[in-house]
């Protein structure tokens, strides 16, 4: 916890947290989504205003992020926010499922990803 008065050191340029922020918002979900979205979708009209809709969600979620940041400028983020509105035990729970589900689920989806793909180029076997 910081002192009173005390303000967090910046590391990062805007420019080093533009492209944190878009890492994480695209990911590598966009070389397989796409596909998965058009094969449900069947028509190239309804694909589109899929991703217009999705486009429009995410900026709404993005529009809400930075109206809490500017509301409550502390370090911890989503855990923050659950802290402050739902108590320290929602904070908790959501940090340990954070830690042991999300970002472990993350990681397999990039490693599927890029499997999936380097095996197009070096094929292992039949």
């Amino acid at each position: 916890m910081l002192e009173k008065g005390a303000v967090p050191k910046q590391t990062l340029s805007v420019t080093d947290m533009i492209a944190l922020i878009v890492g994480v918002v695209i990911g590598i979900g966009i070389f397989k989504t796409p596909s998965m979205i058009a094969a449900n979708t069947g028509r190239a009209d309804v694909f589109f205003l899929t991703w217009l809709a999705g486009g429009i969600i995410s900026l709404i979620g993005a529009l809400c992020y930075a109206e809490l940041a500017t509301a409550y400028p502390h370090t911890g983020g989503d855990y923050h926010y659950l802290m402050r509105a739902f108590g320290r035990k929602v904070g908790f729970l959501f940090v340990w499922s954070r830690m042991t589900v999300i970002q472990p689920g993350s990681i397999a989806m990039l490693a599927f990803v890029f499997g999936d793909y380097l095996s197009q180029i070096l094929p292992l076997g039949p």
